[in-house]
């Protein structure tokens, strides 16, 4: 352990002094795993306790192992690594393109993922900042498990373009490490920034003189429909030019939104640091994972991976893509004609709605379910509801639009 974080001092002061309590203690011990992993070529295998054929095969039952057509038994029916299955991580890797830092680690969802970045930086004396309104779920992971002070400061300016300055101002009052958390395309407004602004986001960001750990929640990477954005993760934009004394970077992202596998809990969690740095935060990240769930889903990995090898994929991907992009063009056309207002948007799966001061979002919601039968979500921190375009067809974006206006024109 304490080798580790020498080494992390050494290699990457900024990762160092970002740790938190539990990341310094982080230390993955010569357990079952690690054993049997050494022993995996001898002649008689006697480690792992799997119930096997006794050659290496699973002793997989029919009537599970029919449900597998087309799909590695052994890997699917058989422990994962700790930190994924390896051919799995290799292959994300290499859909997320030319990127720097380590290989991904797989976890059980974004949620998972964002909690292993919580678990290792998070800590009472390392604020997270983020935009408003966000994920409410961002409170359970940082505030409630970590005890980390959430610090918002608002999404959109008056002019409704992202308040890069208030971010920044947010950066200035720092004096130590910290978190900041940037979710493009974000949930739950449905915006990601102009190529102008994704720059100037990164410039604040490098000129910052304290350890700051940059969380970008990719979730919804790839769903991009307007022209003006910059299109893809910011995890790029940041890693050029770190400088590893006060920044690293973790890029989570995963299959539940970008292949449509929401009950397959697959998620991935990259670091931008490199070399030894890197392989240490990834054994700290590993050793927590293996002490909370041991390891990730073998089937759905092994379903991930034959998807990606899986040619007809991207093909598949892209219609998808159509069909949210024109249910996106649905709504905004819908919104102008009912006059229904909606903060910027421009990717992603939802658009965000503002209610008057004299309308209060859990009481609109209820009306909708009443009066409408509608279903949405209300986002209290900033009296709105939250539409989530990507579940509802086409055709019916204009008569749930006007079901909307019913009630918030009243």
């Amino acid at each position: 352990m304490s080798d580790l974080n020498a080494l992390l001092e050494a290699e990457h002061p900024a990762a160092a002094r970002l740790l938190s309590p539990l990341g310094r203690r982080a230390f993955m011990p010569l357990g079952v795993p690690q054993q049997a992993a050494e022993s995996a070529q001898c002649e008689r295998q006697a480690s792992i306790g799997q119930i096997t054929s006794g050659s290496g095969d699973p002793l997989a039952l029919p009537a599970l192992a029919e449900h597998f057509q087309g799909v590695d038994l052994r890997q699917a029916f058989l422990y994962a690594p700790t930190a994924g299955i390896l051919a799995l991580r290799q292959a994300w890797r290499a859909r997320m393109g030319n990127v720097v830092g380590t290989l991904p680690i797989v976890t059980n969802g974004m949620s998972h993922g964002l909690s292993l970045a919580a678990d290792l930086f998070g800590c009472p004396e390392h604020p997270l900042l983020l935009a408003t309104p966000y994920w409410d779920n961002y409170d359970t992971i940082w505030n409630m498990r970590t005890g980390a002070e959430m610090r918002p400061f608002p999404i959109f300016n008056a002019e409704r373009g992202l308040d890069i300055a208030a971010m920044g101002a947010r950066l200035a009052e720092l004096s130590g490490p910290a978190c900041l958390l940037l979710n493009f395309p974000n949930n739950p407004t449905g915006y990601s920034p102009t190529e102008a602004e994704a720059h100037a986001i990164a410039a604040r960001i490098h000129a910052h003189p304290h350890p700051l750990a940059v969380i970008c929640d990719d979730a919804y990477a790839g769903y991009y429909f307007d022209e003006g954005c910059y299109g893809r993760s910011l995890y790029n934009l940041l890693v050029e030019g770190a400088d590893p004394r006060r920044l690293v970077v973790c890029k989570i992202d995963g299959a539940s939104k970008e292949l449509l596998f929401f009950g397959g809990r697959i998620g991935f969690l990259t670091f931008s640091a490199t070399g030894p740095a890197g392989e240490a935060l990834v054994h700290k990240a590993s050793a927590i994972l293996r002490g909370t769930i041991s390891s990730v889903s073998a089937p759905a990995q092994s379903v991930v991976l034959a998807a990606l090898r899986d040619p007809n994929l991207a093909g598949q991907e892209e219609e998808v893509k159509g069909v949210l992009k024109r249910r996106y063009t649905a709504l905004q056309g819908a919104l102008a004609e009912s006059g229904v207002d909606a903060l910027p948007f421009n990717s992603g799966c939802f658009a965000l709605l503002p209610l008057r001061a004299d309308q209060n979002a859990q009481e609109v919601r209820r009306r909708l379910i009443a009066e409408q039968s509608t279903g949405v979500i209300a986002v209290e921190s900033d009296n709105a509801l939250r539409v989530a375009f990507c579940s509802i067809d086409e055709s019916d974006i204009p008569d749930l639009v006007a079901r909307i206006a019913r009630v918030l024109h009243r």
